[in-house]
């Protein structure tokens, strides 16, 4: 397993990697233009992929609000527990030209602040 990666695709085969798949969120940042999380999740010796979504429309607020969550797919029927850091941009999530998104993840309690010129 990789320490650290960005958002995986999903590989040729589609039952690979088809199930929803519980994990833990221990620890979520914005990096730049980037959520970063830090998850904990069994497995070890199959695939696994992390996905971003966005989970409801932007709530209109000073700053806006974007609520959004992680949604994991396995077929990985190892035991072993597994703490990855993810990531994916977040670009896309700007809710004005300049100024403040707060991200709400799923999973998580913090407000995430996401700065942007």
């Amino acid at each position: 397993m990789l320490a650290c990666r960005t958002t995986q695709t999903v590989p040729d085969d589609p039952t690979a990697v088809a199930n929803l798949a519980p994990f833990q969120i221990l620890n979520a940042w914005v990096d730049g233009d980037s959520l970063r999380s830090v998850v904990q999740h069994s497995g070890g010796c199959g695939a696994h992929t992390f996905s971003l979504y966005i989970t409801s429309p932007m709530l209109k607020s000073l700053p806006p609000k974007q609520p959004v969550a992680w949604e994991h797919r396995s077929n990985d029927p190892c035991r072993a527990m597994v703490v990855d850091t993810i990531s994916t941009s977040v670009a896309h999530l700007r809710g004005t030209p300049r100024g403040v998104t707060i991200l709400l993840l799923d999973q998580w309690e913090p407000e995430l602040p996401y700065t942007y010129p």
